[in-house]
C-alpha cells in the first residue's frame, strides 16, 4: 500500500520557497491564494511569460509547457493570442508544477524531501544567457537580410 501521508496537506511557505527559488515574494503570496482552492484555475498576468512564453517555461522547469509553448511559435498569425494565453495561465500553470513537484518528492525521498526541493527545483540559470545569444542570433540574421536585399536593390 503507497500512502502519501502529505496529500492533502498545504504545502509551508518554507517549501515553497525551495521549490521556486528566484523571485519567491512574487509567487509565494500568489501560491498561498491559490492554495485555498487548488482546483480552481486562477487567472492572473505574467508579463516574463507574455514576453517569453517557451524560455521563460524552461527557465522554470517546466519542459512539457516549454515544448508546447515553442510549438504555439510555429502556427500563423496566432502568436499574440497565444502570448495572452501564456501571460494570464503561467502562474497557475507553475502553481501547479510546483505542486506537481513537491508531491512526487514526498513520496520518494521522505525525511530528505528539503534537501530535495533546493536541489530540484527553482530555475535554470543558463537561460536566460541562451536565449540571450539565440535571440540576438535571430535578430542579426533578420538584420543581415534586410540589408542583403537593400543592397540588391
Amino acid at each position: 500500500m503507497n500512502e502519501n501521508i502529505f496529500a492533502d496537506s498545504t504545502p509551508s511557505d518554507e517549501e515553497y520557497a525551495a521549490c521556486i527559488g528566484n523571485n519567491v515574494h512574487f509567487y509565494l503570496p500568489k501560491f498561498r491564494r491559490y492554495a485555498l482552492n487548488p482546483t480552481n484555475f486562477h487567472g492572473g498576468w505574467n508579463w516574463p511569460a507574455f514576453f517569453f512564453g517557451c524560455w521563460w517555461f524552461l527557465y522554470r522547469k517546466m519542459y512539457f509547457w516549454a515544448l508546447i509553448a515553442f510549438i504555439t511559435l510555429c502556427i500563423p498569425y496566432s502568436q499574440l493570442l497565444f502570448m495572452i494565453g501564456w501571460g494570464v495561465a503561467a502562474n497557475h500553470l507553475y502553481f501547479r508544477h510546483v505542486n506537481s513537484r513537491m508531491d512526487e518528492l514526498r513520496g520518494v525521498q521522505g525525511r530528505a524531501f528539503m534537501q530535495c526541493l533546493y536541489e530540484s527545483g527553482g530555475v535554470h540559470g543558463w537561460v536566460p544567457w541562451v536565449a540571450f545569444f539565440v535571440s540576438g542570433g535571430f535578430v542579426l540574421m533578420v538584420l543581415l537580410g534586410v540589408v542583403s536585399l537593400a543592397l540588391l536593390i
